[in-house]
């Protein structure tokens, strides 16, 4: 009797550390995701600019100023479309070795806010609406 007791007592103990584990597993993941989108929002930022026609900040094709380093679309990076960011997201926790890669996109729509659009597609003087995608394994496939 002693043993069988011992036994669930030993099972429950273990089953309570396996699924802390596993919950924290998850928690550090949706913190780096969280961070990750942070982040990305912050960079996107500075490429507002007050003056469209600031050297610093004019929309421009292919490498050079407002261009994001990890955008692989390599265009004007609050031009309007798709940008893929997945480079910021390929390494752990977010992206587990052997597992499936985590990916980070964003979609900027533009739309008049009073001050016109601008040439499209980059439409430099239009408010921008931005949408990001964070897709990652929620668990280890190990």
């Amino acid at each position: 009797m002693a043993t069988v007791i011992t036994a669930i007592t030993t099972t429950a103990v273990f089953s309570v550390m396996l699924s802390s584990f596993v919950s924290d597993t998850k928690a550090d993941k949706r913190d780096a995701a969280a961070m990750a989108l942070r982040r990305a929002q912050e960079t996107l930022k500075s490429y507002v600019s007050a003056q469209p026609g600031d050297a610093n900040y004019v929309p421009v094709s292919g490498a050079g100023t407002g261009v994001w380093a990890a955008d692989s679309t390599a265009g004007w990076a609050l031009r309007d479309g798709n940008h893929n960011i997945s480079s910021l997201v390929q390494s752990a926790p977010l992206t587990i070795t052997g597992g499936t890669p985590a990916s980070l996109n964003y979609n900027v729509t533009s739309y008049d806010c009073g001050f016109g659009l601008g040439t499209a597609p980059n439409n430099e003087r239009a408010c921008k609406v931005v949408v990001f995608t964070l897709i990652y394994a929620d668990t280890d496939p190990h």
